[in-house]
């Protein structure tokens, strides 16, 4: 089974969650110069203040775009398989007679565009599948849930 690409509501999920992220990050920003001007800013602070704010919102203006590209995931009889990143490229390959719980979560962005994501745990830890479609993700859910209860069935007969 090839991977699957993300729906285009998943762009613009990634590129509100960006810009909020840049947001809160120039109030914070804001906050921290505001306390240094009052102390006496030096030019070199002030510099380095502006420096960063123009990486945060390049970053958080081109980030949805690379993500959007880079990211995919696949499903087999065997395993899931997630890949996803914008500078560094993360795969997480799940064995489904590994997995213990599914479960769907939506936040507040999400649900604006109506998407979900599906976290898979393991004994390993979690692997989430984000952005995803609600009536895709609860079919994931569905077919794992099932494959989930098919193999407790077969260990217990075997």
């Amino acid at each position: 089974m090839e991977y699957q690409k993300l729906s285009k509501k998943a762009f613009g999920c990634m590129f509100v969650s960006e810009i909020l992220l840049a947001l809160l990050t120039t109030v914070i920003f804001s906050i921290i110069w505001i306390f240094f001007k009052e102390v006496g800013t030096p030019f070199p602070i002030t510099m380095i203040y502006g420096i960063l704010l123009a990486v945060v919102w390049c970053g958080s203006i081109l980030a949805p775009f690379v993500r959007y590209q880079r990211y995919r995931y696949r499903f087999s009889e065997e395993d899931i398989d997630v890949r996803e990143g914008v500078l560094f490229i993360h795969r997480d390959i799940v064995p489904i007679e590994r997995l213990h719980k599914v479960a769907l979560e939506s936040g507040p962005v999400d649900r604006i565009f109506g998407l979900s994501k599906v976290i898979v745990t393991t004994a390993g830890g979690d692997v989430t599948i984000r952005f995803l479609e609600l009536s895709v993700a609860e079919q994931i859910v569905s077919r794992l849930k099932t494959r989930i209860n098919q193999y407790a069935v077969e260990k217990r007969e075997g």
